[in-house]
């Protein structure tokens, strides 16, 4: 017998990109399904604790009025397994969880869900290839679903592998639902990955479409890679008055990551992030807009 309130509770948070998910560990839409072992996952926030496990919020389009994900009885031996899996992460058993997500593909070797699930541990563990892997077998179950191809390309961005990761990402810019999310991706590839004349167009891009979360994060992105603390302060800001909690997490998960935020208090010491190949700090380049003034 399995504790509803527990279980619907971490399929909520399963409801992953992966988004980034992502992830998305990131899906899209598609959350609507019963929660078995086929059922999608969404995108990859790194804990700071490495041996602890925490799913990732819904992914920032596509899912605002959907349905969470609500859990049904395990009905197969591999269900059972994937069940008690996510009771042994909320219980903080990772290796125990691994485990039986194994011998659930040992069941069920083309459940997307449960390869997904098993990458994102391996993810937050840093556990690279194995985490690629996964995803790998995942985009082979179903090679039209954007949740593996967005995810491969995460794990690429979290080693620092810009230029590799770039690709993934840009193949996604024109996806109904993570397309914004995923150009944002592509900017932040070109900004980190020493490639700032590339960014500053696609900077200006976002610029004038306005009003995706893309427009605020990728500046704030601009103001924290060159020191501009108070700017980025000021386009967070106006991020969080507009958009709910989670899609302003899911944006800004990938500058924590990077070490950017939280932003650093002016009398802190700070240290900045390693990035491949930065290009100098300098000025804002001119024209850039301000931020827009917090309501």
């Amino acid at each position: 017998m399995y504790k509803s309130a527990t279980m619907s509770a971490c399929f909520r948070s399963l409801s992953l990109v992966l988004c980034a998910s992502a992830l998305l560990l990131s899906p899209l839409g598609r959350a609507q399904q019963p929660a078995t072992t086929n059922a999608p996952a969404y995108t990859l926030i790194t804990p700071t604790d490495p041996n602890t496990i925490t799913l990732p919020p819904p992914p920032p389009t596509g899912l605002t009025n959907s349905p969470s994900l609500t859990l049904t009885a395990p009905e197969t031996a591999a269900e059972k397994l994937v069940a008690e899996a996510i009771e042994r992460m909320n219980a903080k058993d990772v290796d125990g969880a691994l485990n039986d997500l194994s011998q659930a593909l040992k069941l069920d070797p083309n459940s997307l869900s449960t390869y997904v699930l098993r990458a994102s541990i391996y993810y937050q563990r840093k556990q690279w290839t194995q985490s690629e892997d996964d995803f790998q077998a995942a985009a082979r179950i179903d090679p039209m679903s954007p949740i593996p191809k967005f995810n491969l390309a995460e794990v690429k961005f979290a080693q620092k592998e810009y230029d590799v990761a770039r690709p993934g990402f840009a193949a996604l810019m024109k996806d109904q639902d993570m397309g914004d999310f995923a150009s944002y991706k592509v900017f932040l590839c070109d900004l980190f990955g020493g490639h700032e004349d590339v960014a500053k167009k696609e900077l200006d891009s976002f610029n004038d479409a306005m009003g995706n979360p893309s427009y605020y994060f990728a500046n704030a992105a601009w103001s924290l890679f060159h020191k501009n603390l108070d700017d980025a302060r000021s386009w967070l800001l106006s991020a969080s008055r507009i958009y709910p909690p989670r899609k302003n997490d899911y944006y800004a998960s990938s500058l924590r990551d990077l070490g950017y935020l939280p932003i650093p208090r002016p009398d802190d010491k700070v240290t900045p992030p390693e990035t491949n190949n930065p290009p100098p700090p300098s000025p804002p380049a001119a024209g850039n807009p301000s931020p827009p003034a917090a309501p």
